[in-house]
């Protein structure tokens, strides 16, 4: 298996560091109960990342099926596909950065994780799906040098990786 080129950074920002630490540890393929017990935590929240993984095409699924019925189950990351996909959730988060910055609304709301017009604060009821916080009105031109700067990172952690 190849070297999983990707910032470990990067990886945090789109898997939080339980999945980056998961992602690190199957470069071989390894059961779920492995995994797991290497990383002292509980079977299921691993299976459950791997799941959204493999739904992602970022993992390959070794299946065994044994003589007396049971069946083993092997993961082993796609060191490529999952560069592609960071990079592919990074430039996302950076063109809705963009759009924040150049939205012509002069009635902005946000939240701390986002920034949002007048109507889809309304069909949000006040409240971010993302984090659960109310939106609050803000000044458009507010907080521009900080999404600017979040732009600027992000876009140093795709160059990064």
């Amino acid at each position: 298996m190849t070297k999983l080129d990707v910032d470990k950074i990067a990886l945090s920002e789109v898997f939080g560091e339980h999945g980056t630490k998961i992602i690190h540890l199957i470069d071989t393929p390894m059961e779920d109960k492995e995994i797991s017990a290497k990383l002292d935590t509980d079977t299921s929240s691993v299976r459950t990342f791997l799941n959204e993984l493999l739904a992602n095409n970022l993992v390959n699924l070794y299946r065994v099926r044994h003589d007396t019925g049971y069946t083993n189950y092997s993961w082993v990351r796609r060191a490529d596909k999952i560069a592609e996909y960071v990079n592919q959730v990074m430039e996302k988060k950076i063109r809705k950065l963009d759009r924040q910055l150049n939205s012509p609304e002069e009635i902005v709301f946000e939240c701390g994780c986002a920034r949002v017009d007048y109507g889809s604060a309304i069909e949000y009821g006040f409240y971010c799906s993302d984090c659960g916080k109310s939106f609050k009105e803000t000044n458009p031109m507010k907080g521009s040098r900080k999404i600017k700067a979040e732009m600027k990172r992000l876009e140093g952690l795709i160059s990064a990786s």
